[in-house]
């Protein structure tokens, strides 16, 4: 009996040990994801109603920035210039351009500002925007030169044709501050691309006839193991990352840049995405 209870507490102390190096090295590696600079996820969305003189129209989204104590200025600095480098005709911020502080707003505005594309640069709130307060967020936005769109819209012409940008506020806002998914209905224009923080958003999008939808807000789960199925996104939307397609409308939830309140990404590297729109078959590629 002796024998059994010194292998059987041998054994535990092996596997606790095995535990203990796999869970530093599982650390180690969430944390140079956490920190490591965006990649660039490219993508096509292809819609029948697209007017022909928006074919091919360029978009870079900028989701989840998380200005704060774990998106240092230089990071800022090369997401900032990643943008710029792909020549986009429009940029767009999806929310939670800042984390939580009121020191956020200023090194969001100093790694942002004078950014700018062809056809604007625009942006929505997300919930920790609303966290570090709803007026701070918009007057950083401003600052940089992004245009607020809180449940308002944006005519964007080309070629003779209109798109309407549309924004909404987040879903979880502040108190007197909320969506309003009516917005979408404003103006004439051929077609509606909205922007919803938060990808459980979309179906009121498509009942306000949103053609695309563009989220952020889930940062793909942040920690992932996708060869199990396994994804904290998981438990609160059915939307994790990427692009999705029901009754002939389309959402694309990019995984973002910045982390929350823990400074971990695993199995999901930050990205910065430049979203093609093309004319045809409802189709994501």
């Amino acid at each position: 009996m002796k024998t059994v209870t010194y292998l059987t507490r041998r054994s535990a102390l092996k596997k606790g040990a095995m535990a203990f190096v796999g869970g530093g090295i599982l650390a180690r590696s969430g944390w140079v994801e956490a920190t490591d600079l965006p990649m660039v996820r490219r993508v096509t969305l292809v819609h029948p109603l697209l007017p022909g003189a928006f074919d091919g129209l360029r978009i870079a989204q900028v989701a989840d920035v998380h200005a704060g104590m774990f998106m240092p200025p230089e990071r800022l600095a090369r997401a900032r210039s990643l943008v710029e480098e792909l020549s986009p005709d429009l940029v767009v911020f999806t929310g939670d351009q800042l984390d939580r502080r009121q020191v956020d707003a200023d090194l969001f505005v100093h790694g942002f500002a004078g950014i700018d594309a062809p056809l604007g640069v625009f942006g929505i709130l997300g919930n920790h925007d609303h966290i570090a307060g709803p007026r701070l967020a918009l007057t950083a936005m401003e600052a940089v030169g992004v245009t607020p769109l809180v449940n308002q819209s944006a005519t964007l012409e080309r070629g003779g044709s209109r798109v309407l940008l549309v924004g909404v506020d987040d879903l979880d806002a502040a108190p007197g501050w909320g969506p309003d998914f009516a917005a979408a209905h404003e103006g004439d224009a051929e077609f509606r691309i909205l922007l919803c923080h938060q990808p459980n958003g979309w179906r009121a999008g498509r009942a306000a006839g949103a053609n695309i939808t563009l989220a952020g807000h889930t940062h793909g789960g942040q920690i992932a193991v996708p060869s199990r199925g396994l994804n904290l996104a998981s438990l609160s939307t059915s939307y994790i990352a990427g692009p999705y397609q029901k009754a002939g409308q389309l959402l694309y939830v990019s995984r973002g840049i910045g982390v929350g309140a823990v400074p971990l990404r695993f199995g999901v590297p930050p990205e910065v995405d430049l979203i093609t729109l093309r004319r045809g078959p409802v189709a994501a590629a």
